[in-house]
C-alpha cells in the first residue's frame, strides 16, 4: 500500500484472529502509520470492515480504502486513479476497480459489457466487489451511518453495503479504462460461461453464507422477485449437481437446505458445517 503513488495517511489493522501473531509482526514493524486493532472475537470479514469504516470515519479521514488483507491493489496508481474518479462527482460515495451491474429481477450479478470499456470516462455500477480496492467516502459513512452489516459474517456484505449506499442517494463509480486494464491483465476480456462444479467441502461453505445472506439481501431491500428467483435457482443448480455423482449433489443440497433454513430462521453470523 505504501508503494502506491498516493500514499494512505494511515493503516488499520484489523485482526479477527485469537492469536497475537499479527500483533507481535506489526510490533517489530514498526510503522508510524500502521495501527493496530484486535477485535477479541471472528466478527468475519464483515465485522472488520464495519469496525475499520467506522474508526476512520470518525477520525475524519475524507475517503478509506477497504482492503483484505490477500488483496492488495494491481497497479500503483491505483489509489491516485480512483481518487481522481471520486472526486470527479459529488455524490460518489464508493470507487473501486471493477464493478458490476445487479439485475433487481433475477437477483444476478450482471458483468459489465467488454464494449462500454473501450472509451474513457466514469461509469455508475450497481456494486463493486470487495477485492478490487474499495475505497469509501468517510463523510457519507459519518453521515448517513453508513457500514457493513456484521451479522452477515461473511459474503455479499460488500453487495449489502453498496445497496445501502444506492438508498442513501450516493453513487458508486468506476474508471472504464482502469477497468479494462484489470480484465487484460487477468484475461477476463470475452464473456466467460461459468459451469456448475464440483466444490470441495471449503467452497460449499462459502457457497452456504453466500445463499443465505443473498436471500436476507433480497428480502431487505424488497426485492420480491429476485428473492424468488434466487431461491428456486439455489435448489435447481444441485439438481444439475447429482450428474456429478450422488456425492456431489447430496452436500450440494444439504448446504443450500441449511442456509435456506438459517434465513428464515434468523440464524446469521458464523456457522461451521460438517460434511
Amino acid at each position: 500500500l505504501f508503494s502506491q503513488t498516493v500514499t494512505p495517511e494511515k493503516i488499520i489493522i484489523i485482526d479477527n484472529s485469537f492469536s497475537k501473531e499479527t500483533e507481535e509482526l506489526i510490533v517489530k514493524l514498526n510503522h508510524p502509520k500502521v495501527v493496530y486493532h484486535s477485535v477479541g472475537y471472528n466478527s468475519g470479514p464483515a465485522g472488520a470492515a464495519a469496525i475499520g469504516l467506522k474508526m476512520l470515519a470518525d477520525e475524519g479521514y475524507d475517503w478509506i480504502y477497504w482492503g483484505d488483507d490477500d488483496d492488495p491493489p494491481h497497479f500503483d496508481d491505483t489509489f491516485e486513479t480512483l481518487l481522481k474518479a471520486a472526486v470527479s462527482d459529488p455524490k460518489c460515495g464508493c470507487v473501486g476497480s471493477v464493478g458490476q451491474f445487479l439485475n433487481r429481477k433475477t437477483g444476478f450479478i450482471k458483468r459489465v459489457p467488454d464494449a462500454m470499456l473501450d472509451v474513457e470516462g466514469i461509469l455508475e455500477v450497481d456494486t463493486i466487489s470487495g477485492n478490487q480496492s474499495k475505497i469509501i467516502s468517510g463523510a457519507m459513512v459519518s453521515n448517513c451511518k453508513i457500514l457493513p452489516t456484521e451479522k452477515l459474517f461473511f459474503g455479499f456484505e460488500e453487495l449489502e453495503f453498496d445497496l445501502q449506499i444506492n438508498k442513501a442517494g450516493y453513487k458508486l463509480l468506476i474508471d472504464k479504462t482502469f477497468f479494462r486494464k484489470h480484465r487484460i491483465l487477468f484475461n477476463r476480456v470475452g464473456v466467460i460461461k461459468k459451469k456448475i462444479e464440483i466444490k470441495t467441502n471449503s467452497k460449499l461453505q462459502r457457497e452456504y453464507y453466500s445463499t443465505r445472506n443473498i436471500l436476507y439481501v433480497f428480502y431487505k431491500y424488497k426485492l420480491g422477485i429476485a428473492f424468488l428467483s434466487i431461491l428456486f435457482y439455489s435448489f435447481l443448480k444441485q439438481f444439475l449437481r447429482f450428474k456429478q455423482g450422488f456425492g456431489a449433489g447430496y452436500a450440494g443440497f444439504k448446504v443450500t437446505f441449511l442456509a435456506v433454513f438459517h434465513f428464515f430462521k434468523g440464524q446469521f453470523g458464523f456457522v461451521k458445517i460438517k460434511f
